[in-house]
């Protein structure tokens, strides 16, 4: 177009999606090909700049063992590594900062088409640092006050460097930690051992639900198809599912740390005992959150079993030797998709604080019901017998349905509109209805966010609601809350240790103003407050001031890291 732009080739052109290559899973993964196994991903279109920097995301290739920095250009229009070879994949940093963005920007995709809103970051920014070769350490972890996913890589004897920003769950794992912290700050507060295990648990899910929502992925793990492209029946059978499908790509996960351990241990990959919760290793964090990952990934094979059923023969007479490879894959594809979708849902309907395991099932049930009210395939279902069948069950009078509630809030005076996104004009509402909603008001009390939300639902319908959440805190001694609770606190416990208790609880408006939902954790649950005490006080999660329910302690910076650290400390190995 001579004398101006061509706007129709301009890279700053809008459109829907940008369509690039990643490794699916860790260079070590082959496919049919015997080269790295890769996919082409979409990702929702964003304006470029060098870095790549986009909308949400800035990669920064600073390198603080050496002091290097390369800037790249945006990711272009035309994958210049669509063709690329598995020597250029491993080795070429313009293709490392294009893996790291694409994989958060899908991550943080699913969060949002999910939840059916833009999300925020749980810092003061709207640009979240990728860092892709941070240092020379088999670690990678999100840094709240750094704004970043710092990745590590080792160099090996054999000159071989391995780069932790090429494994696609990785990066999909401390992604997921960013996205939680801007959906549940206090989740990383001192709280039950449930919550500890909730943000590892659930970002395991996440990056396990993600690889497998990729068709490459699914179909090599189904293994090799004849020339036809069909596998034996027997490949998709149930138990060969988890041993030879789940487990493999599991295993296969998370390579680029030594010692072999990425988002996800073996353990996760077995139902729990009956009597986990008993158990002392299961105290510990991170095992606490396998639990987490092991029920859902049996969810994860009752709905892929059930898609499977269409493509077998009922009848054994009739019963076909073989199916379609590709047409398994896509069914396993589809659950993991549905499956991740619920399970990223239920997070808006989750109590801001002190969070429980049953809290989870409580919320994606209700999440689910709300788009799709009709459960024709029996999801849900199959979410509560795994719950169920693991001893979780949705804690008790923790949910009020203010719709059936004998006494309904009050409405007059208040503008609906503001009720959308005014903190303020949500706290009057808290206010006014707080006798008739069971909140004592005598407690510091304050309302941390007000988010709108639309969701589609399988009928193409849109979900319209407001999810308000507030907090309540309150500051006292080991010795005072004894005599406030009537209730005995451990011997061993200083009277004098300065403690903090939290309550609070979501609000889940409809598109016309009017509550739904209130799901809340009473502060003056004084038998929760206790067991959460006992609980940091017997595993000394004190502050650097001795102080308990206040902080973990954590150097800035640090506390996914030690989260990590501590987990490689444990005994167990990665």
């Amino acid at each position: 177009m001579p004398g101006g732009v061509d706007f129709a080739k301009s890279p700053d052109t809008p459109r829907s999606y940008m369509a690039l290559r990643i490794v699916a899973q860790d260079p070590s993964i082959k496919g049919d090909d015997d080269k790295i196994l890769t996919a082409t991903v979409r990702i929702p279109w964003s304006r470029m700049e060098d870095g790549p920097r986009g909308a949400r995301l800035h990669v920064v290739d600073f390198d603080a063992s050496t002091g290097r920095y390369i800037k790249h250009p945006g990711l272009p229009d035309d994958d210049e590594f669509v063709d690329a070879d598995d020597e250029a994949l491993e080795t070429e940093f313009a293709f490392h900062a294009q893996q790291v963005y694409v994989a958060a920007a899908r991550t943080m995709s699913a969060f949002e088409s999910a939840l059916g809103r833009r999300l925020a970051w749980g810092f003061n920014g709207h640009h979240l640092y990728l860092v892709p070769h941070a240092f020379v350490e088999a670690n990678a972890y999100y840094s709240f006050e750094d704004r970043a996913l710092l990745f590590g890589y080792v160099p090996g004897d054999d000159g071989m460097v391995t780069y932790t920003c090429l494994s696609y769950d990785v990066v999909v794992h401390e992604t997921t930690h960013a996205l939680l912290d801007g959906l549940r700050r206090r989740f990383l507060e001192p709280g039950l051992p449930d919550q500890a295990a909730f943000h590892e648990g659930f970002a395991d899910i996440v990056a396990l639900l993600s690889v497998f929502s990729m068709h490459p992925v699914v179909e090599q793990a189904l293994g090799k198809a004849d020339k036809n492209g069909r596998i034996k029946r027997r490949q998709v059978e149930r138990d060969q599912l988890r041993s030879g499908v789940l487990t493999g790509v599991a295993e296969q996960l998370g390579k680029v740390l030594t010692q072999g351990r990425g988002a996800l241990r073996r353990s996760a990959m077995t139902p729990p005992p009956p009597d986990w919760a008993e158990l002392p290793q299961y105290q510990e964090p991170h095992r606490r959150g396998e639990v987490l990952v092991a029920i859902v990934l049996d969810v994860l094979l009752d709905i892929w079993v059930k898609r499977l059923q269409p493509l077998l023969q009922p009848d054994e007479e009739a019963k076909v030797a073989t199916l379609d490879r590709a047409r398994a894959a896509e069914e396993g594809v589809r659950a993991a998709g549905q499956l991740l979708t619920m399970m990223i849902r239920g997070l808006d309907y989750l109590p801001p604080v002190e969070f429980e395991f049953g809290d989870l099932v409580n919320a994606v049930l209700l999440a689910d019901a709300e788009v799709v009210p009709d459960d024709d395939l029996g999801y849900r279902d199959m979410l509560i017998d795994r719950f169920d069948k693991a001893g979780v069950e949705g804690p008790r009078d923790c949910v009020t349905n203010v719709v059936e509630a004998e006494v309904a809030p009050y409405y007059l005076g208040f503008n609906f509109a503001a009720l959308r996104t005014d903190r303020d004009e949500v706290f009057r509402f808290l206010w006014q209805n707080a006798p008739r909603l069971g909140i004592c008001t005598k407690y510091y009390t304050v309302i941390e966010s007000v988010r709108p939300s639309q969701r589609v639902g399988p009928d193409g319908l849109i979900v319209g609601e407001v999810v308000a959440t507030y907090v309540q805190m309150l500051d006292l001694s080991a010795g005072e809350l004894r005599q406030m609770a009537e209730l005995a606190t451990p011997e061993t416990l200083d009277p004098e240790t300065p403690v903090q208790l939290l309550g609070g609880g979501t609000l889940i408006f409809d598109q016309f103003g009017r509550l739904k939902l209130h799901i809340h954790k009473n502060l003056d649950d004084w038998r929760r407050q206790l067991r959460r005490l006992e609980y940091l006080h017997r595993t000394g999660r004190y502050d650097t001031d001795k102080r308990l329910g206040f902080s973990e302690g954590a150097a800035r910076g640090q506390a996914f890291a030690e989260l990590h650290n501590t987990e490689l400390g444990a005994g167990e190995a990665w």
